[in-house]
């Protein structure tokens, strides 16, 4: 969804460019010795967006005209350019959509890995202590981590590293103070049970949670705050799964169908922007008299990807596409987006499969009550 609305939103701001492109055209020289004809050269400029937007929305056949012929191979040459940057920027959108998810498994790694970091700066603090008391080194958990060689193949494949000068700011700022960490510390001998508390509260109330720290990955990653659940879901997994020295460390993974759900991905995005006007339609026509216009974009974006999953991917229940576009709009849109997404895809649904166009087979897929 937010690949699609970066996909709208470039394609208004490339159309505003074009349009202000063609008008720019008639402005007037102001290095030419001749008297310029500005009232005449304005309105050159309000037939040119005039132009150019008939040109975009209703095609050649709506442009007036008296159209003048210099004025048309102008806004002709910027739709051309309109065009061609509407189809890289969806080509580049739908990459960096799919790198941004593939991304969400390289930082589980490396949020892993950090904990490891955390280890190694401890024990370099108490070496120059001589403080030969670590509790720390011997961690189970951690250790677990650190010494799994499918985790240790994965970091090293994916070149993971940490800024050694900002892990070693948030450990003496956010962890070293905290009670729960010195209590660990000054146990004589830490239990199984102790080093799980011990890491599992490191990342739950200081690494996902302290404020600072997430402004740092907000800064980096526009959908930290999207990914920050699935990443803390599966690093603590992880941890959990650690019981014992013998313990091998449950990698998780982000789809048990990954190349099947990639498809999916891909599919939904290009449906959802080619069939763009098709569905539009449908929504104007159930809208009560709405214009399409009138429609929040994320609400449009989250109906048109409905449909399109509604009619295209047979093995999804009506009803579980309805429940999961009704929670996206409680999560993105305005207040009022959930009964309007409910009452427009609930419609849409039975009209869709009573024209046919919806066509799912088996038990449950086509019940939307």
């Amino acid at each position: 969804m937010q690949a699609i609305f970066a996909y709208h939103t470039a394609r208004e701001a490339e159309f505003n460019i074009c349009k202000q492109s063609a008008q720019n055209q008639f402005l007037p020289d102001l290095n030419s010795m001749e008297v310029q004809d500005k009232e005449g050269l304005a309105q050159d400029r309000e037939q040119a967006a005039k132009g150019f937007h008939a040109l975009i929305h209703q095609g050649a056949d709506a442009l007036p005209e008296d159209i003048k012929p210099e004025i048309v191979k102008v806004i002709k040459a910027e739709r051309q350019s309109y065009l061609n940057q509407v189809t890289a920027n969806k080509v580049h959108f739908k990459k960096r959509m799919l790198e941004g998810i593939t991304s969400i498994f390289d930082d589980y790694i490396k949020f892993l890995f950090l904990i490891v970091e955390i280890q190694e700066l401890i024990g370099h603090e108490k070496r120059k202590k001589n403080n030969s008391h670590d509790n720390f080194a011997k961690n189970i958990v951690i250790n677990g981590i650190k010494n799994d060689e499918a985790l240790e193949d994965e970091r090293i494949r994916k070149n993971v590293a940490w800024d050694t000068d900002l892990v070693r700011a948030w450990y003496r700022e956010y962890i070293k103070p905290q009670e729960f960490f010195i209590e660990y510390d000054n146990l004589a001998k830490a239990t199984i049970e102790d080093d799980q508390e011990l890491v599992q509260t490191i990342y739950k109330t200081i690494i996902f949670k302290n404020e600072n720290i997430n402004d740092y990955f907000e800064a980096l990653d526009l959908g930290w705050s999207e990914n920050k659940p699935i990443l803390k879901s599966m690093v603590l997994k992880t941890i959990k799964s650690i019981e014992n020295e013998e313990s091998e460390p449950l990698m998780m993974e982000l789809s048990k169908n990954w190349d099947e759900d990639l498809l999916f991905l891909k599919e939904l995005y290009d449906l959802a922007i080619d069939k763009e006007e098709e569905y539009e339609n449908l929504i104007e026509n159930k809208s009560k008299n709405w214009e399409i216009d009138r429609v929040a974009l994320t609400d449009r974006i989250i109906l048109e990807m409905a449909i399109a999953e509604m009619i295209h991917f047979t093995s999804i229940p009506v009803k579980v596409t309805i429940n999961e576009y009704i929670e996206l709009s409680k999560l993105y849109s305005t207040p009022k987006s959930k009964q309007f997404v409910n009452g427009l895809l609930d419609v849409l649904s039975v009209e869709l499969q009573k024209d046919g166009q919806i066509k799912k087979s088996g038990r449950g897929l086509l019940d939307n009550k």
